[in-house]
């Protein structure tokens, strides 16, 4: 007779992975609600019930702050496969390069024999969040750059604060909930609002920025 496996009969978890390109933090009563992914298509939507958020923020920076240990280290690598300086054009190039890396191997490596659905990972000098129901109608891998993270840390922590607010007006049940802001996140129109692109100046200005708050800290010490 064969064996089965300990793990056999569970569904492995193989999510589309999408590179995070404009991103809204939102909120609905008692969550909150992340969409990202690019302009030409609808965005991918997960959501955190109040109760997690604490955790779910300091992960997440942990992550960021893990992750940039090697971004800049990569940062050639990323530019390496663009026509010009046009930031439109290092976009591309940087969302090829990094769909070209082996994410999902690393994905099943972190995840190991767990069957987490909302786990974060640094990889490529890059955050992936990993998500599945009931955190998202589908799993997905969302690719974050760290820095893109450290500037809205702000807004994820004002929008943490109004989901945890609104908590005590809303179901009981975090489920429900989640399944009640997804469809309602759904409808709205991406983006929500008019985008202004910075200018290759600003964003420069931005980079030259987090990368002196970066050479100022004490280097992370990851554990292996």
């Amino acid at each position: 007779m064969t064996k089965r496996k300990a793990n056999a009969g569970r569904p492995r978890l193989v999510p589309a992975i999408v590179v995070a390109d404009a991103t809204e933090i939102g909120t609905s009563p008692g969550v909150l609600v992340v969409r990202t992914g690019p302009f030409t298509r609808a965005p991918k939507v997960f959501t955190v019930p109040a109760e997690l958020v604490g955790s779910f923020l300091s992960k997440l920076h942990e992550a960021a702050c893990a992750a940039e240990e090697e971004y800049w280290h990569f940062l050639p690598a990323f530019r390496a496969g663009a026509a010009s300086d046009d930031n439109a054009e290092l976009a591309r190039a940087k969302e090829k390069w990094l769909l070209s890396q082996p994410w999902q191997q690393e994905m099943q490596r972190v995840l190991g024999a767990k069957r987490d659905r909302l786990f974060f990972m640094d990889y490529a000098g890059h955050v992936g969040v990993v998500t599945a129901a009931p955190y998202s109608t589908a799993p997905h891998l969302l690719i974050f750059d760290p820095l893109q993270l450290h500037r809205l840390a702000p807004a994820f922590q004002q929008a943490a604060a109004r989901a945890w607010h609104s908590l005590p007006a809303t179901l009981a049940d975090p489920a429900q909930r989640l399944a009640a802001a997804q469809r309602e996140w759904a409808s709205v129109p991406w983006p929500r609002a008019t985008v202004t692109l910075p200018t290759q100046q600003q964003a420069e200005k931005v980079i030259t920025g987090l990368r002196t708050e970066f050479l100022r800290r004490t280097p992370l010490i990851k554990e292996h």
